[in-house]
C-alpha cells in the first residue's frame, strides 16, 4: 500500500507542478493584454460556473459531473483559455472550500491543465475567440466544427485522464480499466453538454441580449441535470432494492447475517488483486451481492428440521438457476445473471447446475465462488465455529484446480499475506 501511496504522491506533485506552470503561462498571456472586458467576463462566468456546478450528479463509481462544464466551455470559446482556466480554478476553490487542501489543489491543477491544453489545441487548429485583441468580434462557429470538436475532445479526455489516473493510483486499480469504467458514464454526458457551451458562445455575441440569453440557458442546463439525476436516482433505488432483498434473505438465518456484503467486499478485493477488467467490475459486484438470492425459492427446504433427502438436495442445487431468473428480471447489470448461475460450478466439471468445467466457467463466477467459500469457512455457523484464516486458506489451496480457480485462490492468499483483506473480514 505504501508503494501505491508513493506513486499517488508523485503523481499529485507532478500535476501540481504542471497545473501551476500552465496557469502561470496563461496568466502571463492574460496580463500582456489586460482589459476591463476580460475581467468583467471572468467575474460573470465565474458566477455562472459556481451556480451551474453547485449541484453535481454522483456517478456509480463516485465521480461527479456538473453542468458547469458547459459554462466553462463557453467561456473558453468567448474569452480564451486564460479566463476559462481561472474561472474553473476559482470555482473549484469556492465549491470545495471545506474539503482537504490537497483535493482543492488537485482540482485546480487538473482543471487548469485540461483547459490550457484545450485552448492551445483550439488555437493551433485555427479556432477563433469572440473576444480577441481587446475587442468583441463576430465568430461564425459553424465554420469551426473541426476546431470545436478538437477543443471539446481535448478538454473532456484531459479531465477524465487526469482524474481517473488519481482514482486508479489511490484504489490500486488498473489505469486503463478504471478509465474505461468511468468513460461509459462520463463521455456521453460531457459530449451532450459541449453543444450547450457552443450555443452559449453564439448567443453571447448578441450585444443587447448577451447576459439575459446566457441566464436563460441555465434553465435547460438544470433541466438536463434534473433528468440525468433522475436516472441515477433510479439506479440508486434499484441498488437499495437489491440490498433489501439480500437483507431479507439473510434474515432467515442469523449465521449468514451480512454474508452478501462480506462476499461482495471480498470478491472486489480479489478481483482488484487479479486486475480483473474494470468494465466488468459492476456486474461482478452485483452478482456477488445476489449470489444466494435463489435461496428464496428454497425456503421450505432450508428451514427443515429433519435430515435433507436427495430430492431436497436436488432442489437446493437448483438455487443458482432461480437466482439467475431473479437477477435477469432486474436487468441492471448485463451479464450478472449468468455469473450468478455459475457460482457453484467447479473446474473439474462436478459442480452445478450445468456441470461446466475449466474455461467454460466465467472468471467472475470463479471469483465469487472463492469469496463465498472463504467467508463461509471463517464465519460461525449453527453446526460449527469459525475456522482460522490459515485453515480456510489451506482448504482453498487443497481444492484449487479441482473446485476453485487457482488464480482467485492465489489472489486471496496474497491479500491475506499483505494484510489487505477488507476490514470487516479480518
Amino acid at each position: 500500500m505504501q508503494k501505491a501511496n508513493g506513486r499517488l504522491v508523485v503523481y499529485l506533485l507532478a500535476l501540481y507542478l504542471v497545473g501551476g506552470t500552465v496557469l502561470a503561462m496563461l496568466t502571463r498571456d492574460l496580463l500582456l493584454h489586460p482589459s476591463r472586458e476580460l475581467f468583467v467576463g471572468l467575474g460573470f462566468f465565474l458566477a455562472l460556473s459556481v451556480i451551474a456546478s453547485s449541484s453535481p450528479v454522483t456517478l456509480p463509481r463516485g465521480s461527479l459531473i456538473s453542468m458547469g462544464f458547459a459554462v466553462e466551455f463557453a467561456c473558453l470559446l468567448i474569452y480564451g483559455p486564460a479566463v476559462a482556466a481561472w474561472v474553473s480554478a476559482i470555482s473549484a476553490v469556492i465549491l470545495l472550500h471545506n474539503k482537504p487542501k490537497y483535493r482543492v489543489a488537485f482540482n485546480v491543477a487538473q482543471l487548469a491543465t485540461a483547459m490550457g491544453l484545450a485552448g492551445w489545441a483550439y488555437s493551433w487548429a485555427g479556432g477563433a475567440y469572440v473576444f480577441q485583441h481587446g475587442a468583441y468580434q463576430r465568430v461564425l462557429f459553424h465554420h469551426y466544427v473541426g476546431e470545436l470538436s478538437l477543443a471539446a475532445i481535448v478538454l473532456i479526455f484531459g479531465n477524465m485522464i487526469l482524474v481517473t489516473t488519481a482514482v486508479a493510483l489511490s484504489s490500486r486499480r488498473a489505469l486503463v480499466g478504471t478509465w474505461l469504467a468511468e468513460c461509459r458514464w462520463m463521455i456521453p454526458q460531457f459530449f451532450s453538454l459541449a453543444p450547450f457551451g457552443v450555443l452559449m458562445a453564439i448567443v453571447y455575441q448578441l450585444p443587447n441580449l448577451r447576459i439575459l440569453a446566457l441566464l436563460l440557458f441555465l434553465l435547460p442546463l438544470f433541466w438536463a441535470r434534473y433528468a440525468f439525476k433522475g436516472y441515477m436516482d433510479m439506479r440508486e433505488v434499484y441498488r437499495q432494492t437489491v440490498q433489501a432483498l439480500t437483507t431479507a434473505l439473510e434474515a432467515y438465518d442469523p449465521y449468514t447475517q451480512d454474508h452478501s456484503d462480506q462476499v461482495t467486499n471480498l470478491a472486489e478485493a480479489i478481483a482488484q488483486q487479479m486486475r480483473f477488467p474494470e468494465t466488468r467490475m459492476d456486474s461482478l459486484l452485483f452478482a456477488a451481492r445476489l449470489h444466494d438470492i435463489g435461496k428464496f425459492a428454497m425456503e421450505p427446504v432450508l428451514n427443515k428440521k429433519e435430515a435433507l433427502t436427495e430430492q431436497d438436495w436436488e432442489m437446493i442445487r437448483q438455487h443458482p438457476v432461480e437466482g439467475e431468473r431473479i437477477v435477469a428480471a432486474i436487468e441492471i447489470q448485463p451479464g450478472a445473471a449468468r455469473i450468478v448461475r455459475a457460482t457453484h460450478e467447479r473446474l473439474d466439471g462436478k459442480g452445478y447446475p450445468d456441470g461446466l468445467r475449466g474455461e467454460q466457467i466465467d472468471l467472475a463466477a470463479s471469483i465469487v465462488a472463492v469469496a463465498d467459500a472463504f467467508h463461509a469457512m471463517i464465519s460461525n455457523r449453527a453446526y460449527r465455529d469459525a475456522r482460522p484464516l490459515s485453515v480456510a486458506l489451506a482448504e482453498l489451496d487443497q481444492n484449487a484446480g479441482s473446485q476453485f480457480d487457482p488464480r482467485a485462490v492465489e489472489a486471496l492468499k496474497r491479500l491475506v499475506a499483505d494484510g489487505r483483506l477488507p476490514a470487516e473480514t479480518r
